[in-house]
């Protein structure tokens, strides 16, 4: 235990918390009178009345710290006095500065000026100090622990907060919140068969966690235009892509998402009634899928495949190597 027993001194008597408080307190700096100065000789008729007056009317001011100095200084030019006041602090640095003219022989009436006015800013700097001061307090006691159960020899550690979805790269949910969708698209394709192919798919997406999503399809497809029985086309196929799904930076319901897929693709092209070929293909595919209103979504999907058969029949049916294809449509977040 430590007792105060002067500024800066304890004896052994208290804690040491309550010592250190004790020391910060003595510690702080107290107002005390300032040092007035006021240089002689004085060019005035009543320089011991201008000096008195000086003091008078700085007696009831405090300065913020010791060794703070009003200095007075006079000057004569004919018939012009001029008093100038300056205010340093202890280390000597300029605080404020005053100077006041007046027509006379007589020096009270400016010493008593420039005394009231370094009684103003030597009350503002006490009030300004004294607001700097931070109140000194004891320091918080450690909050009670729990202690664990006599069969636990380690404390179980503090719950996790589940992260945000925006805060990974890959939109994920917990483990009972995953998204299952179903939706249909319009296309347009070329590349598979003759000329430009549109038709219908439906599909669906199903979230595995980690932000990866599977994504089968089915789609059918005819020849936009068929100018020769042999050009009268159809197409039918299904795919199946594993894709990861970026959010966008929004509220839910809200905001734009971008699926990145790859996968491969399965079926035939057929036409006329006389020829058949197989169909596989694999590639890339990218979709924009933006939230409506409630469960309700619209997506753009671009298709880029590398047509692995490439057969040829008798009518002029030659296949492209690159078939690509265009998607629009709609989807329906089921949960």
């Amino acid at each position: 235990m430590l007792e105060f027993v002067g500024p800066g001194r304890f004896s052994r008597r208290e804690s040491g918390e309550l010592a250190i408080v004790r020391w910060r307190v003595a510690s702080l700096d107290v107002p005390e009178p300032p040092k007035i100065v006021l240089e002689q000789p004085a060019p005035c008729s009543d320089s011991a009345k201008a000096d008195e007056t000086l003091r008078r009317a700085l007696a009831p001011s405090l300065a913020p710290r010791h060794a703070w100095t009003v200095t007075v200084r006079f000057e004569r030019s004919g018939s012009q006095l001029t008093a100038e006041g300056e205010i340093s602090d202890e280390m000597d640095a300029p605080v404020a500065h005053r100077a006041m003219k007046q027509q006379s022989t007589d020096c009270s009436a400016l010493s008593r000026a420039v005394g009231v006015w370094a009684s103003l800013v030597l009350d503002a700097e006490v009030e300004k100090a004294t607001a700097a001061q931070v109140p000194v307090a004891l320091p918080p006691k450690p909050s009670a622990v729990a202690a664990p159960p006599p069969d636990q020899l380690w404390p179980a550690p503090a719950p996790q907060e589940k992260p945000q979805p925006e805060s990974r790269l890959l939109l994920s949910h917990p483990e009972g919140e995953r998204t299952i969708e179903v939706g249909a698209t319009t296309f347009l394709m070329g590349g598979a068969g003759p000329g430009v192919m549109a038709g219908p798919s439906l599909f669906s997406v199903f979230e595995v966690g980690r932000g990866w999503f599977l994504r089968p399809t089915v789609a059918l497809a005819r020849t936009l235009q068929d100018i020769t029985p042999s050009t009268d086309a159809t197409w039918a196929a299904t795919r199946f892509d594993a894709c990861g799904r970026l959010p966008g930076f929004y509220l839910e319901h809200k905001g734009i998402q971008l699926d990145m897929c790859a996968g491969a693709e399965v079926g035939f092209l057929t036409g006329g009634g006389s020829w058949t070929l197989p169909f596989l293909a694999v590639g890339p595919s990218v979709g924009l899928r933006g939230e409506l209103a409630g469960d309700l979504s619209a997506m753009v999907r671009a298709v880029a495949e590398v047509n692995l058969l490439r057969e040829s029949t008798n009518y002029g049916v030659d296949p492209s190597l690159f078939v690509g294809r265009a998607e629009v449509g709609l989807s329906w977040g089921i949960r």
